[in-house]
């Protein structure tokens, strides 16, 4: 794909990942953006100064990317900022290094959806778990459903890899949070409070390799839901601690019985 040739007001999709130190998996997740049967597209590459061998595989692609840097940044939110600051595309959507589209023709088949749905500030599908190595090997049931506002207080129920959010969205609600590490997709998507227009398209976009950041700092996930909950004043503080209460009960609970199980054997 030829970026240059393909005129500003026909981008359709702006893509951005975000990179830090991810030799391991980012070419494929570059691939599965690049060998995409569609063109009407721009792919943004934000890396935050590796040390690695991750500006090497980026370097490999330079040509069709429309951007790319590799400077140190403030954080994830702020390399997400990054990236929107140079995004031109009518929807937006962040794939990160462990991440890849789950076929080649995501971007075309999404993007009949994204053309009769401008009046929505976020269209998703699901996303697909895969085991943490090159085997692609399904881990769950693939997530994502019918959007309703009251169980996106809950639980984050629109996973961001897998979302195409439009551009007029940002332009009312602003960018992402810095004072967020983990959280900060929910948070950005609680400021559009119950009017919230999220159209879901069932089918699997992304599949997303287990042990993210979010899986690794579980506790530290749920503290940032609930202060993003709080923070809006989306839901009574009583019913929120009552959420947050029974998740960190179960991951208590959870890592108990998996500590037990290694120590009986």
């Amino acid at each position: 794909m030829n970026i240059e040739r393909i005129k500003v007001s026909e981008l359709e999709v702006s893509i951005i990942t975000v990179c830090y130190n991810a030799e391991e998996f980012i070419q494929q997740c570059m691939e599965s953006v690049l060998l995409q049967d569609f063109e009407k597209f721009e792919y943004i590459v934000i890396d935050g100064g590796s040390t690695d061998g991750t500006i090497n595989i980026i370097k490999k692609y330079q040509e069709s990317l429309a951007y790319w840097h590799s400077k140190p940044d403030r954080g994830l939110s702020h390399a997400f900022n990054q990236g929107l600051e140079q995004a031109k595309g009518e929807w937006v959507i962040f794939l990160n290094a462990d991440d890849y589209f789950a076929n080649n023709s995501v971007l075309r088949e999404m993007s009949e959806h994204l053309r009769v749905n401008m009046d929505q500030d976020v269209v998703f599908g699901q996303l697909q778990r895969v085991a943490r190595d090159h085997h692609f090997a399904a881990v769950e049931p693939p997530y994502g459903r019918l959007f309703v506002w009251h169980e996106f207080l809950k639980r984050n129920t629109i996973p961001h890899p897998t979302s195409f959010i439009n551009r007029s969205f940002f332009q009312r609600v602003g960018g992402f949070d810095e004072r967020y590490t983990i959280a900060m997709d929910y948070e950005f998507f609680l400021r559009g409070g119950s009017n919230l227009k999220a159209r879901f398209i069932p089918g699997v976009v992304t599949c997303m390799r287990d042990g993210g950041v979010s899986r690794a700092s579980r506790f530290d996930a749920m503290d940032e839901f609930f202060r993003a909950v709080k923070q809006h004043k989306a839901s009574s503080n009583v019913l929120v601690f009552l959420y947050i209460s029974y998740f960190k009960l179960r991951l208590v609970l959870r890592e108990l019985l998996v500590k037990m199980h290694v120590l009986s054997e």
